[in-house]
């Protein structure tokens, strides 16, 4: 087995334009795929996770595996949530590192141990794919001084650019030990996290996104640009990778509400117990806090982002819709009743259920200035936390692109 490579370098500007591309056949004919959309349930070319959190004594560790019988290197790649109290832009720092992986390896890492305090509020997202470095006897070698791209790109001579290799996949775990950032801390104008509520200590996952090539196996996807790595997310083998999501959705438990079977006054009529027993015979515990975690893969790592815009709905279990507008930058965990105060079981507000479902759409559709939305639910009762990645729906209208440094 090699010895691991690491290479940390800070990241030149990273940009998502974006629509993705399904991959590769590097997979047993059962995992090819037909579909060129993003999708949850099959391994991939890149993966993201939605959310590392290494507050205080908080810890992630994400889980990687190279399941195929060729082995390969990685690029992980960090990027921060934005420290300030801008609302229109903000810098937002990321790192990267390369690590080799040998076929079926699963490699586990420690975020806090990787970022040793990098990220200023320690949180953020992370990007991996599998990559490659353009030598003399690379294939698409063009006999000059660069290895030509699937796409039509250049990769110059002894660097390393991302290969198709729809074989990864992964999952993130979140330890909870208590820890948050103080509410006054601002990130993009609002708390840099939510309160630190539920049990203590805790544990949540769930599984990586994977996004997938459409490109041939093992050939280099992206271009070498004079700011860096370009990658491209798209619907058709004109782009590197499957196309992002048009909209996300995600059904939750209303904070404050009782985990309840469901709804007692119309059909299906599932009783809730006497009214007015504490606690609810059938309650199965008391929701505290319902956090939503966005996360926009258009992305410069030395420009100021813009806010990603976008307008939203929240359905309760009576069918009745509440919309509302939020915006944020880079990345943000926040609880679903700061986006919206009326989504709440406390009082008397207007939301009257326990349970619902919200959709986000990026505003605008299209144009350079859409954001490109990936995101995940954290769920908080007495009982416990848990965490799942939101539903992808239809196809994003504009595409993306992520720039990144080519390792020189």
């Amino acid at each position: 087995m090699p010895a691991a490579m690491w290479k940390w370098s800070r990241l030149v500007p990273v940009m998502f334009i974006g629509v993705l591309l399904l991959g590769s056949l590097l997979a047993p004919p059962a995992l090819a795929q037909s579909s060129n959309t993003l999708q949850d349930d099959v391994p991939g070319s890149l993966l993201v996770f939605p959310i590392f959190d290494v507050i205080g004594g908080n810890q992630t560790k994400i889980r990687v595996t190279c399941n195929g019988t060729t082995g390969t290197t990685l690029r992980f790649t960090y990027i921060c949530q934005p420290l300030g109290t801008s609302s229109s832009s903000l810098f937002c720092p990321s790192f990267d590192e390369n690590i080799d992986c040998t076929p079926h390896q699963t490699l586990v890492l420690d975020i806090g141990t990787q970022l040793f305090g990098a990220c200023p509020t320690g949180q953020g997202f992370i990007v991996v794919w599998a990559e490659s470095l353009c030598s003399a006897t690379s294939p698409s070698f063009n006999g000059g001084g660069a290895c030509t791209t699937a796409t039509g790109g250049l990769i110059t001579l002894g660097e390393f650019a991302p290969i198709s290799y729809n074989q990864l996949f992964g999952s993130y775990h979140l330890y909870f030990n208590g820890f948050a950032n103080a509410p006054g801390v601002s990130c993009g104008g609002v708390p840099c996290s939510p309160p630190p509520l539920g049990p203590v200590p805790d544990l949540e996952a769930a599984n990586a996104i994977g996004v997938q090539s459409l490109q041939p196996v093992f050939s280099f996807l992206g271009t070498d640009t004079p700011a860096g790595l370009t990658i491209t997310f798209g619907p058709t083998t004109a782009f590197d990778y499957v196309a992002l999501p048009k909209t996300l959705a995600t059904d939750f438990a209303v904070p404050g509400s009782d985990l309840t079977p469901g709804p007692s006054d119309f059909p299906p009529f599932i009783p809730e117990g006497t009214e007015g027993v504490i606690p609810d015979p059938t309650s199965s515990g008391v929701a505290l806090q319902t956090n939503i975690i966005l996360l926009n893969m258009n992305y410069s790592q030395f420009a100021a982002i813009p806010t990603a815009a976008m307008s939203g709905i929240c359905w309760n279990w009576h069918e009745v819709g509440f919309t509302f507008t939020h915006r944020f930058i880079c990345w943000e965990r926040v609880p679903i009743n700061f986006i919206d105060a009326r989504i709440s079981d406390v009082g008397t507000a207007p939301f009257d259920a326990d349970y619902g479902n919200c959709r986000f759409t990026p505003s605008p559709l299209a144009g350079a200035s859409s954001p490109q939305l990936l995101g995940a639910i954290e769920e908080v009762a007495d009982v416990g936390r848990t965490i799942r990645n939101m539903i992808h729906s239809s196809t994003a209208a504009s595409p993306a692109t992520f720039i990144t440094d080519i390792e020189r």
